[in-house]
């Protein structure tokens, strides 16, 4: 493994260029984008981690590829010796005397994709500037991968022209003292930042083996072979951090929790080492004072062992340890984790990849799964899988005066219970090959004298079913061994549209099962098919629908909460989603549905796409399908059943300077119900939604969509208003300024005004239904330029928290300066008409949107409207009904913001869709409900009653359709004097 990649300010960074020593001369500086990781898919040092493993596993370079890595926050990650020719550009790459220095940005930059601004654009031109200051190098120097190659790196929507004029001034700004950047909000302190740049200097000077490197070596031509390695680490776990960023605190405090595994035995190498010593203080001091405080609360001892897939290596293990060792202690629960260090899918992946794509990248995409089987087997990987499962055993056995780690592990633990006895409780947790390893483990445990394991969970279990029934099958039962069992996996058709390696493309246990074990097709525990065609284990599961030992969890389950939910779509994802750990969680506990835990948060981003996806997400769809239309041409729409439903949902609570509580909350609620309604959801919440993240993932759930799809963009969080820079916002009740909603990064300046949301929703194909609940301050205008208020805004009442941020001075200055590192925008055409979206808002564009007992009142109220059903409404009915959720005397209003024809469609349904005949009862008793309505209403009602009866054999269809144009071409007037309502006389 690489030293840690540091990640530095542009500040430190010129902290580090005045006393870096470069003997090879620097001619130019070569820009690249990454493409993969994208924006959305970047996760810090797993990111880069898994750039370092292509580039050196996969492609067998002494290092990884350039010298410097910029992110999409703005922070400057230190790669290559600068002294070593970087692998840039095929005859362009220099030698060691001489050449080019090598930038990657990451994300993809090409037109509809990524966009290459605010804190990203301004790092990428304050480095190249520095750079070109230090080597003496004229503007020019700056080269595009796309100027060396046939290729659009780095990336078609980067102007090089305007890049230079956007470089001179930083440039000019050298020539004087240099300008240390602003401090962020995650800025070290001094002492630290110090050490930083002297232990980044320290890894400038690394050398990373032999130092020669291809002249012909392009990085570019490599990525996309990397992709589902760097797809794979943002969807199968959400860990952002790698045990060598593990801060020495992070490291002490796993101390109690973790025994770490090489081969069976205890680590002696690696970034984390463990001992006898280190097991004999985890049960004579760390539990022992943990059982005094259990004894005090007056529960027992619930102690939990954990057990890592066979899927990660040394880091990844820490890092999940890492990440939810607090949340289990938050629920009293004690974990202890088994880190066994076999990183088996990243050489798994290679060794396929490299067997079925013969040097062309695209060769697998047309390769069968039944041929990826047999190249894994000639690639001897089922030999890897039998070392590993042997690893797994050799930990927990003994022979020929060899003890393993864990039975060690199990001869202490059996000590502690029996001395303490009646009050431990012992719990079990494997997840994919951590089933095997507690195959071993707890029959040890058993055999040495622990007390029988109240609970046993596994996730996606790959272990083999006649091992199940040999090791484990009969110590199912109260006072057997293991008292219950539960079992969380995926149904046959998640399975089946898993992939593994981004090259099979079926769940890694379909390979095991095909392809792994010395057998083909050997029984699998976690495969529905493999159960359900067992009649031994049907029994046992209750399959039968007979009295049963054991029992499974199918994901996706309908509730996404209690003691038997899992929302896992992929055999990577169980132990990081977050309802099958608070299904865990709470039989651990033995608490009822309705009786709280603390929720597991998980680091959630938008599932990575598999390969094939991503191909077609980065494509403008939306802009391919408007080319294609030939004007005035019906859009083809799909029917509600084959309509794709996408949401995005975002919450914020941990604002490093406005923390609020409920948004996280409110994300969970949308989640139930979106998911619910058929909605397939990602989500952003807290550190991840970041400007870059939240634009990225809304701009590519809105081109990727196709005529008839539903989307959904759902937001919880602070809102302000900004200056107004372009000047569209001249009237409205806010003249002057922008409505913005704030992502967690917005203290840079990194706002989401109004005209990016517009500018994003603008690329929405015709025909799909794009609907926005905004749960913020000024969210009525938050998708479009000012609209105006509504009525004058109730007086606000103290004891509640405002979703709202005042804009300081400080944040317009940051502000301003953002939008200076952006193309500049052109006012855009404002009010109701124009909106193409349909937007829920919190309140009014002069009111103030509050949360109150842990959740946004919007939220509640809205999400109780879906609750009591919501079929055949339509956008309007829905927004009066929660409305009057709010009660009599509401502190803020709820609103829809949208066209009239919008306003008129089903909610959450595909366009065109017409009233259900359940509908009907309704739609009449709107119309008898308004006893002088005015022109517009009465063409609304007649209008859904023509949709009904274009149904009904009662009209003939010429005459229907025919009517029904008749109709939408007759133009809105205002209504007549004598038709108007006095306001006060109805009030």
């Amino acid at each position: 493994m690489p030293s840690p990649f540091r990640r530095v300010s542009l500040a430190q960074f010129s902290s580090i260029l005045e006393r870096v020593a470069v003997n090879r001369r620097i001619e130019s500086i070569h820009l690249h984008h990454t493409r993969h990781p994208n924006h959305v898919q970047f996760a810090r040092d797993a990111s880069l981690d898994a750039m370092w493993k292509t580039h050196t596993e996969q492609n067998d370079w002494p290092d990884i590829a350039q010298h410097l890595t910029i992110d999409p926050e703005g922070y400057i990650w230190l790669g290559r010796n600068w002294d070593t020719p970087p692998a840039s550009a095929c005859g362009h790459n220099g030698d060691a005397s001489a050449g080019p220095l090598m930038i990657e940005m990451i994300g993809d930059f090409d037109e509809g994709a990524d966009v290459l601004e605010g804190a990203q654009r301004n790092t990428v031109l304050g480095v190249v500037a520095r750079l070109q200051q230090l080597f003496d190098l004229a503007p020019e120097s700056l080269i595009f991968h796309s100027t060396m190659a046939g290729i659009s790196c780095p990336g078609n929507s980067i102007n090089y022209q305007q890049m230079l004029a956007e470089l001179a001034p930083h440039r000019a700004r050298l020539d004087f003292a240099d300008e240390t950047q602003k401090a962020s909000p995650f800025r070290d302190d001094a002492s630290t930042a110090t050490q930083l740049v002297q232990e980044a200097l320290l890894d400038l000077s690394r050398k990373g083996g032999d130092q020669r490197i291809d002249p012909d070596a392009s990085a570019c031509a490599h990525h996309p072979g990397a992709a589902p390695r760097m797809q794979r680490v943002a969807a199968g776990s959400s860990v952002a951090t790698r045990a060598a960023a593990l801060t020495p605190d992070q490291m002490q405090a796993l101390r109690p929790h973790l025994v770490n595994l090489s081969m069976g035995d205890f680590s002696r190498s690696g970034k984390w080492t463990t001992t006898r010593a280190d097991v004999d203080a985890i049960f004579a001091e760390h539990l022992a004072q943990a059982l005094l405080a259990a004894k005090m609360k007056g529960q027992p001892l619930r102690l939990m062992f954990q057990a890592h897939g066979g899927l990660n290596d040394e880091a990844t293990g820490l890092a999940i340890a890492q990440k939810s060792v607090a949340w289990w202690k938050e629920n009293d629960i004690y974990p202890i984790y088994f880190a066994w260090e076999t990183g088996l899918l990243e050489t798994i992946g290679q060794m396929m990849r490299r067997a079925v794509t013969t040097g062309r990248r695209d060769f697998a995409d047309w390769i069968t799964d039944p041929a990826i089987e047999e190249a894994a087997r000639l690639a001897q990987v089922p030999a890897m899988w039998s070392n590993m499962k042997l690893s797994a055993q050799l930990a927990s056995s003994a022979s020929a005066g060899r003890e393993g780690g864990a039975r060690y592990v199990a001869r202490m633990l059996a000590e502690f219970c029996k001395a303490n006895a009646g009050q431990v409780e012992l719990h079990a947790v494997g997840h994919s090959a951590g089933s095997i390893f507690h195959s071993w483990f707890i029959p040890a445990a058993l055999e040495l004298g622990a007390p029988a394991f109240r609970s046993l969970h596994l996730m996606a279990p790959a272990m083999r079913v006649d091992l199940f029934k040999e090791k484990l099958a009969g110590l199912l039962g109260e006072g057997s061994g293991v008292d219950a069992l539960t079992v969380y996996t995926m149904q046959e058709q998640l399975e089946a549209a898993d992939n593994c390696a981004g090259v099979y493309r079926k769940s890694l246990l379909y390979l095991i099962y095909h392809a792994l074990e010395q057998e083909r097709k050997t029984p699998i525990l976690g495969l529905e098919e493999c159960l359900r065609g067992d009649p031994a284990l049907s029994a046992l599961f209750g399959l039968d629908q007979g009295p049963s030992k054991g029992e499974i969890i199918w994901s996706q389950t309908r509730s996404t909460r209690g003691r038997s939910a899992s929302m896992a779509t992929s055999h990577g994802a169980f132990d990081d989603d977050a309802s099958t750990m608070g299904s865990i969680a709470r039989r651990i506990l033995n608490r009822a549905d309705h009786e709280s835990i603390v929720e597991y948060s998980a680091a959630r981003a938008p599932a990575a796409a598999t390969a094939d996806q991503e191909a077609e997400v980065l494509q403008p769809q939306a802009l391919q399908l408007r080319a294609q239309q030939k004007p005035n041409a019906p859009i083809q729409l799909k029917d509600k059943t084959q309509a794709n439903r996408r949401a995005l949902c975002v919450g914020i609570n941990d604002y490093p300077t406005a923390p609020l509580a409920g948004c996280v909350a409110d994300v969970a609620l949308w989640e139930d119900v979106l998911r619910t309604a058929g909605f397939e959801v990602s989500s952003l919440l807290d550190a991840h939604a970041t400007r870059a993240a939240i634009v990225g993932a809304l701009k590519r759930m809105v081109v990727s969509s196709q005529p008839g799809d539903v989307l959904v963009f759902q937001y919880s969080g602070h809102g302000t208003q900004v200056p107004d820079l372009n000047g569209d916002e001249a009237g409205g009740d806010s003249p002057g300024l922008d409505e913005a909603i704030c992502p967690v990064d917005f203290a840079t300046g990194a706002l989401l005004i109004d005209d990016d949301i517009g500018k994003i929703f603008r690329l929405l194909p015709d025909g799909v239904n794009l609907t926005c609940f905004m749960d913020c301050c000024h969210s009525g205008t938050i998708s479009r330029f000012a609209l105006g208020a509504d009525k004058a805004a109730r007086p606000l009442g103290p004891g509640a928290r405002m979703r709202y941020v005042p804009a300081t001075p400080q944040l317009a200055e940051a502000h301003r300066e953002f939008r200076q590192t952006m193309a500049p925008e052109p006012p855009g055409e404002g009010g109701v008409a124009k909106l193409r979206e349909v937007v829920f808002s919190a309140c009014l564009s002069t009111e103030v949107a509050w949360e109150s007992a842990g959740q946004g009142e919007f939220t509640v109220c809205a999400t109780g409207v879906f609750g009591m059903g919501t079929e055949g409404l339509t956008n309007a009915q829905f927004a009066d009904k929660v409305s009057a959720a709010f009660g009599a005397a509401p502190r803020q209003h709820a609103k829809l913001y949208g066209a009239k024809e919008a306003q008129a469609r089903l909610l959450l349904e595909p366009i065109g869709t017409a009233p259900t005949v359940a509908a009907k009862g309704e739609i009449m008793a709107e119309a008898e409900a308004e006893p002088a309505p005015d022109l517009a209403s009465l063409t609304r009602v007649l209008q859904n009653l023509l949709q009904l009866l274009q149904q009904s054999p009662l009209l003939g269809a010429d005459a229907s359709r025919a009517a029904q144009t008749h109709w939408s071409e007759q133009p809105t007037h205002p209504a007549p004097q004598s038709m108007q309502r006095d306001e006060n006389k109805n009030r």
